[in-house]
């Protein structure tokens, strides 16, 4: 492993975790475990749907409290839908969150700023929640979005830029993953969810901000995931373990270039995050090979038995069937320059990248993304 000289580094203390089948029938005396009476079900109208939060709440009442349900949350959640959690929680001591990383991100910032004055974009930036608000729990719905271990939350803008909220205790309490949920997860969400975990573990161990414990939750998270992120994802308990390790890797790091380049993806074009991140993953990982060829080439030999780590990922990506140029998206090649404009914004994950990028270098990673596979890219 290429640790490179030492120095001074930190571990972030990580929410309780507790990954198994029958994990979510544990959820009553979880909570109550924590003093909650009265927490808030906080989920999505496709996640009720299923039926997740109705076991939830069942187990929360078994258990002897008196949950309630609120069920408006959407996809990349905005500013709106986060103050609209918040008023809700009006009367409750906690929220559950049940799914994925739009559910989780809006019961956090909501639980933030529960115990903050003004509006959430008054917050944008680093450590600007200074006050615990309610606590959060995570029921995953998912195989684990990264969402369920950070302490920042992403929320959109009124114009669907997406910023980011954060402090110290915005993080869950507790993450319960239940390989059972996973069986009513929408066809692609789950190998969307894969390679944006494999992504965080590859952009942790390529990070600036990388320490000794973070690169062994990376390696491990690699590790995992190469023998989990197969067609088909049947091994539920192997895929969440890969995903939430790759996530204790990132809490500790933060995201690098992909993600500043995925984003406006996502906000623009409404591309699934993981999969906007995994559609410019391999230019992305080729400009880096030049700065960081030692860890570039060890997770490429982790990952798929080459020194190349561009082709590894390609190639679990291509064996998941995501692949395709972002043309076939629907982004026009004229919006590329509007688009590496709007990656400039996202100072926190550029600035944890090994190497700078210039706004006309994003749009030439952008022009690469939009030809890879037609020109044998």
């Amino acid at each position: 492993m290429a640790l490179g000289a030492l120095s001074t580094w930190t571990a972030r203390e990580q929410p309780e975790i507790r990954v198994g089948a029958g994990a979510l029938g544990e959820v009553g005396a979880s909570v109550s475990a924590l003093g909650l009476h009265r927490p808030l079900v906080v989920a999505d109208p496709g996640v009720v749907a299923a039926g997740w939060p109705g076991r939830v709440e069942t187990c929360l009442r078994a258990a002897g409290l008196r949950p309630r349900l609120w069920s408006r949350v959407r996809p990349d959640p905005d500013i709106g839908v986060v103050h609209r959690c918040r008023d809700e929680l009006d009367g409750h001591d906690g929220i559950i969150a049940v799914g994925g990383g739009s559910t989780i991100d809006t019961a956090k910032a909501a639980a933030g700023l529960s115990v903050h004055s003004g509006q959430l974009s008054d917050y944008e930036g680093l450590g600007r929640f200074t006050a615990p608000g309610a606590p959060v729990v995570a029921v995953l719905t998912t195989p684990g979005s990264g969402a369920e271990l950070t302490r920042h939350a992403t929320i959109a803008d009124g114009t669907g830029r997406k910023f980011a909220v954060s402090g110290r205790w915005l993080a869950p309490k507790l993450v319960l993953a239940d390989p059972d949920t996973l069986a009513t997860l929408p066809p692609g969400v789950a190998e969307d969810t894969a390679l944006d975990a494999l992504l965080h573990a590859i952009e942790a161990y390529l990070a600036r901000a990388a320490t000794p414990y973070s690169d062994v939750c990376a390696r491990l998270a690699v590790e995992i995931l190469r023998e989990a992120v197969v067609p088909g994802l049947r091994d539920g308990i192997r895929l969440m373990t890969g995903c939430l390790t790759a996530g204790m890797a990132m809490a500790n790091t933060n995201a690098g270039v992909v993600h500043a380049l995925g984003y406006p993806l996502t906000s623009e074009y409404r591309i699934p995050h993981g999969r906007a991140n995994a559609l410019v993953a391999p230019v992305a990982l080729r400009a880096l090979a030049a700065v960081a060829p030692e860890r570039c080439a060890e997770l490429g030999r982790l990952l798929g038995g080459t020194p190349d780590l561009a082709e590894a990922f390609t190639a679990v990506r291509d064996r998941l069937g995501v692949a395709g140029p972002l043309a076939d998206y629907g982004v026009p090649h004229a919006d590329l320059p509007r688009l590496a404009a709007l990656a400039t914004a996202f100072k926190p994950v550029l600035r944890n990248t090994r190497r700078e990028f210039t706004e006309a270098e994003l749009c030439g990673l952008y022009s690469s993304a939009w030809t890879e596979r037609r020109n044998g890219s």
